[in-house]
């Protein structure tokens, strides 16, 4: 009987074993990118644009690239854009919005980005606003709004040089009132580099350079992508 009871408990071993075995052999499950059907392609590029992590960063890419104009857009100020209260439950990708800022600086937009296919000849303009010329240099106030190579084309400005492109843009609008009209968006991939959500980092020296750790935006909502603007003479 002792022999019987000893097999059975060192069967009991090798198939518990076994068991461990195939479930660490056992490959996790691929996360599942669903297809691009959305927006519109824009020069070889589709809306939902190259190598998405997940559904949420396709959706981002695809409300980047929406190349509908705003038809009814709702004033909101910068001042609202940017407060902390307002970044969860108060704005969503589908608010149509007008807002006023004084354009404080043109910076060269973010390459290679993934909703624009990492392309060298797609690339976003990034206009920061401020609510009062005297915020300009203080980038803790800085709101993001954004010109895409969709409506680049039909602001009249050519890319085929992007730094001259940026340049023409900054010659036009720069240190000027402008009212903006587009998308609200919030670009959670720079939550982390914004004043509103890491409220606890220092800003940035405003020296035109990369800094990590550090925030050089006000929030991470923005008006994404502008649809119109207009120089004006104050707010």
């Amino acid at each position: 009987m002792k022999l019987v009871h000893r097999f059975t408990l060192l069967t009991l071993l090798i198939l518990c074993l076994l068991s461990t075995a195939q479930a660490k052999k056992k490959p996790k499950p691929k996360t599942i990118i669903p297809p691009c059907s959305q927006g519109t392609p824009y020069r070889g590029c589709p809306a939902c644009g190259s190598k998405t992590q997940d559904a949420e960063h396709l959706k981002l890419n695809v409300d980047k690239n929406r190349g509908t104009a705003v038809t009814n857009p709702q004033k909101i100020t910068v001042q609202e854009i940017r407060d902390p209260a307002n970044d969860q439950g108060v704005f969503t990708p589908q608010k149509q919005v007008w807002v006023t800022g004084f354009v404080a600086s043109v910076d060269p937009g973010g390459m290679p980005e993934t909703c624009n296919c990492k392309k060298t000849n797609l690339r976003d303009v990034h206009i920061n606003i401020v609510a009062n010329p005297s915020e300009v240099g203080d980038q803790s106030k800085y709101v993001v709004v954004e010109f895409t190579p969709r409506w680049e084309k039909k602001f009249n400005f050519d890319d085929s040089n992007y730094d001259a492109m940026r340049q023409a843009v900054t010659t036009q609008i720069g240190g000027k009132w402008v009212k903006f009209s587009g998308w609200m968006l919030r670009d959670f991939i720079h939550a982390n580099a914004s004043q509103s959500t890491s409220p606890n980092q220092p800003v940035c020296p405003n020296d035109g350079k990369l800094h990590s750790n550090c925030n050089w935006r006000a929030t991470p909502w923005e008006v994404h992508p502008v649809t119109a603007y207009t120089i004006v003479t104050g707010p």
